[in-house]
């Protein structure tokens, strides 16, 4: 097999390598920006019907909290890294299972040990335990909340979109 034969399908590969990382950062990234967009919907209309000022201490208190605890600590130095280099590990994974679910796998949701997706699943469950409890809140509150989140989901994505670059070479 002559060198010209050997370098196109290795950048072939290459291609349909990237596009499935590409494909899986798209699916966590536009399950993160619908968040965002909903989240911060809620919480906007609170704000725009009016705060006192303890509410506003509030807003700005959990926003605070929010966005480092959850948007810098947990999503942007934890998950963003975790959920990349899933998405890499396809590369070397074989099966169109696998490829069709690249956002899945990426976020650990399948194709991962089985301590992990229990860790992983109970973490689905307690968000879905703590959507629950926070759309049981009165207004204000709840709108609060949601915006506070929206704000470190929306730190966390763009962590995701600054790690494209790399994700992809």
């Amino acid at each position: 097999m002559s060198r010209s034969n050997v370098t196109p399908r290795s950048s072939e590969t290459s291609r349909i390598d990237r596009v499935i990382t590409a494909w899986a950062l798209a699916g966590v990234g536009s399950t993160l920006v619908i968040a965002v967009v909903r989240l911060s919907a809620r919480g906007w209309e609170t704000v725009t019907n009016g705060l006192s000022p303890i509410e506003w201490v509030v807003l700005a208190l959990t926003s605070a909290v929010f966005l480092y605890g959850e948007g810098v600590m947990a999503l942007e130095r934890r998950w963003v890294p975790h959920v990349v280099k899933r998405a890499r590990e396809l590369r070397r994974k074989s099966g169109a299972a696998l490829r069709i679910g690249a956002p899945l796998y990426a976020m650990g949701l399948i194709g991962a040990s089985p301590p992990k997706l229990i860790r992983t699943w109970l973490g689905v469950f307690a968000i879905v335990a703590a959507i629950l409890i926070v759309r049981a809140f009165a207004e204000p509150w709840r709108g609060i909340i949601d915006l506070s989140v929206a704000g470190a989901l929306a730190w966390g994505t763009i962590a995701l979109i600054r790690s494209l670059p790399d994700a992809l070479s």
